[in-house]
């Protein structure tokens, strides 16, 4: 190193490693670090003899707890010998020690993070839950949040714009409205009611007749067009025939009731009569020997091509063989009807064969016969009102003031009567910040709203709406939209928000508000109770949705439709993608709520499946579409959430698999050991779909640079050992190609041939970076496995962000380790990282809690 480098690291790193005449440390970089990083090589693009040590600013701070990690790793310098492990110890704790003071001091002056505003999600559950509107739909309204570190709940990231300010003053305005009564009365109520012979559009669908009929005594009636207008004219159903159903709801398809649209919007309470089929040769019927799945989608009524949203609602039902009465509720928009989705059965697609005119070809019958319903009669009625009128929600805004009919048609249907509009405009305007704030509001603090609804009244506006507008600048405020950290000791407001916000996406609920108006939420027990108890309730779901949506990209989950060219079984199969969906959630709620070691991350010796689930991980066959818990053989490749096929899944492009991505994706997202981003001239490795190279060809090829071989070595394994699962998550032992290999022909779910290969066999053994062999991926399981600390540590570091907004500290690193200490005993469980996490200052702040 030049005497220039050592004099420049001696002043600018007094901090580190003290007076530069015995500065150990300083000789220590000379020997070993500065060789590589000079102002000549400056590899990895660092150039110690021109970085400042200045831990004060946060880009100089990051980058030198990137060198502390890189040298406490043994990643810098490469080889042990250049540095011996003395020397390496004392280095990273010189380091540390002016890292972490420097840190921690910042946290002591301004907390660990900013305040951050809420992301989309959360704004939408807020104002359900002020204005009691549990179906609310704004979220679409308001701008995408940008992501940070995998999460939509970063606070460096929740910046706000006037444009994002503007929709969120439009969306503000739309969920009031909605909030208010839409009539003096409730609204009339529909009754619907059809016998099988209205309960489709028409006399057939498209994928010839095997795809429905009309049945009767088990056999198909002959029943064309004309023949179904003249019974609809006459009336004259007959109670014994049923609508037969065999395929799925997909394009080209539109099978609604007929006569019905939904007049206003609400939910509707749907009954009807069904049993579970099959269809054999000559169209007749027999009993089926399993239930058939469906639910139904909202839309609205058109042909085949559907214009405007479509959406599944009423969840998913079990239509048993014995057959039964079927209820559900189901949610509608004004002048929308819903069509029958039976799940998982063929979905017939027009064919131009030989460029002829399109034709349809039911797929092949499976042994024993075509599952389907065989629907009976429906009966519908909404929407439902509440038992009170005006409905909770106008009551949120206005109390118990009367209403009559507005005299204008241009704004609200309804008028809000007061013989005393400001004094009332006072009340209300306390009473809606007493509901809506989520800490106490100073009086002072209002006067700016009441200023505004007063100006409005003034200039002759009605009193709803001038009441509307100020509600709107309170929920467009800093009141409504922000979230603090809990810096102060008596801050238990602050505690409960964000405890609320992470376990449940939205506001505290009243008893933890009534806990934080106590002063209660730092003591130990009771912070505990509170935690446990939401971990227990109906909310916890939307904090399992939005966490996997993010952390595991299960929002992605539907993104890249699979290759019908190479994986004909998987095409329409959106109840195997939905059941995926579901398994991963499933089992990550029972990670939370059962206390699972945190192992269970790379391994279990169980899974949740269904009927769809079980097939497609070979097990023994279950009844029906709800997930349960399955114990595995020994010997089964899956548990565990690596091997789901949610994960496998979303780390796959639809047409192939790539062990760099895939291996990329686990350390960075289970593992915590996220890689370095590819180089920007570096192409991606492509996997050849003709069969001719594996994939261990064509990586061999890329990783011929040291460079690309060292950084590879870290995840390229992990992914290899994966390769045994395709696309979806099913396993296989040779890969799949259009060209070369053995030739598999058929019939898909459409109707349509098709033809693959199966090409070389998969070789999912491999060599970690350690030296560690594996031939397989429950070797790799078990290698994983081994190191719980790091699978707790990753996922400890997950919640953090999530819970607070602000990724892990230099300065939070001891205390993480400390609750990992804790939590050591019990085997690293789940729901024990998360219980202390909360009890932490990294939660609470300096303040902490107390016993």
């Amino acid at each position: 190193m030049k005497a220039a480098g050592i004099i420049a690291l001696a002043v600018l790193l007094p901090m580190l490693l003290g007076a530069a005449e015995s500065n150990p440390a300083a000789a220590l970089i000379e020997q070993t670090c500065t060789d590589c990083h000079d102002k000549e090589t400056t590899k990895g693009g660092l150039d110690l003899t021109a970085l400042r040590f200045d831990p004060g600013d946060r880009t100089n701070r990051d980058r030198w707890v990137q060198i502390h990690d890189r040298v406490a790793n043994g990643e810098m310098p490469p080889k042990a010998k250049d540095l011996p492990p003395p020397e390496r110890a004392e280095l990273v704790k010189l380091l540390g020690t002016a890292l972490h003071d420097v840190d921690h001091a910042e946290v002591l002056a301004r907390g660990r993070g900013p305040m951050r505003r809420l992301n989309r999600s959360e704004y939408e559950h807020n104002l359900r839950d002020v204005l009691q509107l549990p179906d609310l739909d704004i979220g679409d309204m308001l701008p995408e949040d940008r992501e940070g570190h995998h999460f939509n709940k970063c606070a460096e990231t929740l910046d706000m714009s006037r444009v994002q300010l503007t929709a969120y003053l439009e969306a503000a305005e739309t969920a009031l409205r909605r909030a208010v009564a839409g009539s003096i009365a409730p609204p009339s109520v529909t009754h619907y009611q059809a016998l099988a012979t209205r309960m489709f559009q028409e006399s057939q669908t498209f994928g010839n007749r095997e795809a429905m009929f009309y049945a009767k005594d088990s056999k198909a009636l002959a029943i064309d067009s004309k023949q179904l207008r003249e019974i609809r004219k006459s009336g004259q159903h007959d109670p014994a025939v049923e609508m037969a159903l065999f395929r799925s709801a997909s394009w080209p398809y539109y099978g609604y009731p007929e006569g019905f649209i939904a007049k206003l919007p609400g939910e509707y309470r749907v009954r009807f009569g069904a049993r579970a089929v099959l269809q054999v040769p000559g169209y007749e019927l027999k009993h089926a020997t399993q239930p058939v799945p469906m639910t139904f989608r909202a839309r609205k009524p058109s042909g085949p091509d559907v214009s405007g949203d479509v959406r599944a609602t009423g969840g998913i039902i079990d239509i048993q063989p014995e057959g039964g009465v079927y209820e559900t509720t189901v949610r509608l928009r004004e002048r929308e009807t819903f069509e029958y989705s039976l799940l998982g059965l063929p979905v017939p697609l027009a064919r131009n064969v030989n460029n002829g005119p399109p034709s349809y070809r039911y797929p092949p019958f499976p042994e024993g016969g075509q599952p389907g319903i065989a629907f009976q009669w429906i009966e519908i009625e909404g929407p439902i009102a509440p038992a009170l009128w005006p409905p909770p929600s106008h009551r949120v805004l206005f109390d118990d003031l009367p209403i009559r009919e507005a005299g204008k048609k241009d704004g609200l249907t309804v008028e809000v009567i007061t013989p005393a509009p400001k004094e009332d405009a006072r009340r209300l305007l306390r009473r809606f910040v007493a509901q809506a704030a989520r800490r106490p509001v100073p009086d002072e603090a209002l006067q700016k709203y009441e200023d505004l609804i007063f100006a409005r009244l003034d200039q002759g506006a009605p009193f709803a709406e001038a009441m509307l507008a100020g509600y709107q600048a309170f929920l467009c405020s800093g009141h409504f939209l922000y979230l603090h950290e809990p810096q102060g000791a008596d801050n238990h407001f602050a505690i409960a928000e964000r405890l609320s916000h992470f376990l449940t996406n939205t506001r505290p609920d009243a008893q933890l508000t009534d806990r934080a108006r106590a002063g209660k939420l730092r003591d130990a027990t009771i912070l505990r109770a509170e935690t446990e108890r939401l971990i227990a309730g109906a909310g916890f779901e939307r904090f399992v949705k939005n966490f996997t949506d993010y952390w595991l990209n299960l929002r992605h989950v539907r993104r890249d439709e699979p290759d019908i060219r190479l994986y004909p079984e998987y095409r329409f199969d959106d109840y195997l993608v939905e059941s995926m969906e579901q398994e991963t959630r499933t089992f990550f709620t029972a990670m939370v709520r059962e206390n699972l070691p945190a192992s269970v991350l790379v391994n279990a010796d169980f899974l949740f499946a269904n009927d769809r689930l079980a097939q497609h991980y070979h097990l023994p066959p279950l009844r029906g579409s709800a997930l349960r818990k399955v114990e595995l053989p020994p010997d089964s490749p899956y548990g565990g959430l690596l091997t789901q096929a949610a994960i496998l899944k979303v780390t796959a492009n639809g047409t192939t698999t790539s062990p760099v991505v895939r291996g990329a994706w686990i350390m960075d997202r289970l593992i915590g050991e996220p890689p370095p981003p590819p180089p920007p001239s570096v192409p991606a490795v492509e996997p050849d779909i003709r069969g001719a190279k594996t994939i261990r060809d064509l990586l061999a090829l890329h990783t011929k640079s040291k460079s690309c071989a060292a950084c590879h070595a870290k995840f390229d394994p992990i992914g290899l050992a994966l390769e045994n699962f395709d696309i979806l998550g099913g396993w296989r032992t040779r890969y799949r190609g259009l060209e070369q290999g053995e030739r598999v022909t058929g019939i898909d779910r459409a109707g349509h041939d098709f033809a693959y290969t199966l090409a070389e066999p998969v070789d999912a053994s491999g060599r970690l970076l350690d030296g560690r062999t594996f031939q397989n991926v429950r070797d790799l399981k078990a290698i994983l496995g081994a190191n719980p600390r790091q699978l707790a540590r990753n996922l400890l570091q997950q919640f953090t962000l999530y819970s607070t907004g602000t990724p892990v500290r230099f300065s939070d690193r001891a205390e993480m380790e400390s609750i990992l200490d804790g939590c050591q005993a019990g085997g690293y469980r789940v729901r024990d990282l998360l219980v202390a996490l909360v009890q932490s200052k990294i939660f609470l702040g300096p303040a902490g809690c107390h016993p």
